[in-house]
């Protein structure tokens, strides 16, 4: 029951998140067409968020790597994973934080990414950073956890779930498919783009692939010219669409493209029909 109750609070205050949103705020149901008169070639200058949160944070060796890891709370452990592969623990920011006085809430950077080592070992893998998820739970000194996915992450939070059932009270996933071959799901996240978002787009990938816009300029012009409305519902402010061309992305060489493809060798079908 104690279980049961920490979930559905979990769930009840992500809906809460939502409802709380300016319902005036544009979404991608308004089909509305924004193009930028011209390109940026520098994104403004935003703290993270995480340096307003009065939460531990520093870095968890866990033996031949350091993870940065942030934690606030108390309750029911939460970890959240985030997704990519590439992605950054600051994209959960700061909506998790409303959690905090019934859950003891642990971001983290997985290995390769946002402000961890980017050391890859042997090689960068799924099953590495799965095992390292585990590493980070045995190092905190947390018997069983609720593990939550958002996007890629929920392949890992499934896959950690699958090997380590014992220690995980909870799974959540996040706009995540299963980590399995499925006719039911298809990808929609071209669904609200426009022509005319996606000749911009074009555009700022040659702009791109010439090295005349640096990362961050590249995902902070692609967010402006609509290209928000892949992950997003309601289109988020100036400073969020700065915040994650600056913090949501950072990533080693080649990281995506390796953990994408080791992560399509995997196929769950069945292992939670006994989990």
């Amino acid at each position: 029951m104690k279980l049961l109750n920490s979930l559905i609070f979990f769930f009840a205050a992500f809906l809460m998140m939502a409802q709380n949103k300016n319902l005036k705020r544009e979404s991608v149901l308004d089909s509305i067409v924004h193009i930028e008169d011209s390109i940026h070639y520098s994104v403004p200058i935003l703290p993270r968020l995480c340096d307003y949160m009065d939460s531990e944070k520093g870095f968890i060796n866990i033996g031949n790597c350091n993870l940065f890891v942030e934690m606030e709370g108390e309750g029911v452990p939460v970890v959240l994973v985030n997704g990519g592969p590439g992605g950054t623990h600051h994209y959960f920011h700061p909506w998790f934080s409303r959690l905090k006085n019934s859950h003891r809430i642990i971001y983290y950077d997985q290995r390769g990414t946002g402000l961890s080592d980017f050391n890859p070992g042997s090689g960068y893998s799924f099953r590495q950073a799965v095992d390292d998820l585990e590493k980070l739970r045995t190092h905190l000194g947390i018997q069983r956890w609720v593990v939550c996915g958002f996007s890629y992450g929920g392949g890992l939070a499934q896959f950690y779930t699958a090997t380590y059932p014992e220690h995980v009270m909870g799974l959540v996933l996040i706009s995540s498919l299963p980590l399995s071959e499925s006719d039911l799901f298809e990808d929609e996240q071209q669904k609200y783009i426009s022509e005319q978002e996606q000749k911009k787009r074009e555009t700022l990938i040659k702009e791109f692939v010439n090295n005349n816009l640096s990362l961050e300029a590249f995902l902070f012009n692609l967010a402006l010219n609509g290209d928000w409305k892949r992950q997003n519902f309601y289109k988020p402010t100036q400073a969020e669409m700065v915040r994650s061309a600056r913090y949501e992305w950072i990533n080693d060489t080649d990281f995506n493209s390796v953990m994408s493809e080791d992560y399509r060798r995997y196929n769950l079908r069945g292992v939670f029909d006994t989990c």
